[in-house]
């Protein structure tokens, strides 16, 4: 019954005129996005946020997952000691889904070599082509959202390892990309 009241309640502030909040968001999250972070991990965190508690729960592999950041129209998330996930609502000027924003999600991982996954998804958990919004590099790099202010919002990319530029050179090339949202897209600023 919890279920379905949460449902119902989000389904209609979706469909109304209002934004949508990124505990919305984090309550209509589906499972298969953190499949050991169950639903109730996710309120949990919520409530203690909303209660200036530490939002940390255990989660189904018995490690523990920590909210670390919640406002309006952004989230971070320590999802264990490896991996960390940053997402943020981002105000689109066509409607995606009959909506006014998407998901824009960035996952960390930082076991050995670290390594980004950026998707982006409709505010129904809807995937959305990624290309469309951002141009990312082929190889291994590294994102991460720098303000959480969607109208300063940056991403920054940066390559997952440093490599010499040529096999000649000792010197490593560096790769940082700093790209800003214009309504459509992340772009170079």
């Amino acid at each position: 019954m919890r279920r379905f009241a949460i449902v119902l309640s989000v389904l209609m502030a979706l469909g109304s005129s209002a934004q949508t909040k990124m505990s919305q968001v984090l309550k209509m999250m589906p499972t298969e996005m953190v499949p050991y972070l169950s639903e109730n991990n996710r309120l949990d965190m919520i409530d203690f946020v909303e209660s200036n508690m530490k939002a940390e729960v255990s989660n189904l592999l018995d490690g523990k997952t920590t909210l670390m950041a919640l406002n309006d129209s952004y989230a971070s998330l320590k999802l264990n000691d490896a991996v960390s996930m940053q997402l943020v609502l981002l105000d689109v000027s066509e409607p995606v889904d009959s909506a006014s924003q998407i998901i824009c999600v960035i996952r960390n991982y930082s076991a050995g070599l670290k390594d980004s996954q950026v998707e982006f998804y409709s505010v129904n958990w809807k995937r959305l082509d990624a290309a469309h919004y951002v141009s990312l590099p082929s190889e291994g790099y590294v994102a991460d959202l720098i303000d959480e202010v969607p109208a300063k919002l940056t991403l920054t990319i940066s390559r997952a390892f440093d490599r010499p530029a040529t096999e000649e050179q000792q010197e490593v090339e560096k790769m940082l990309i700093t790209l800003k949202w214009d309504g459509n897209s992340f772009k170079k600023s």
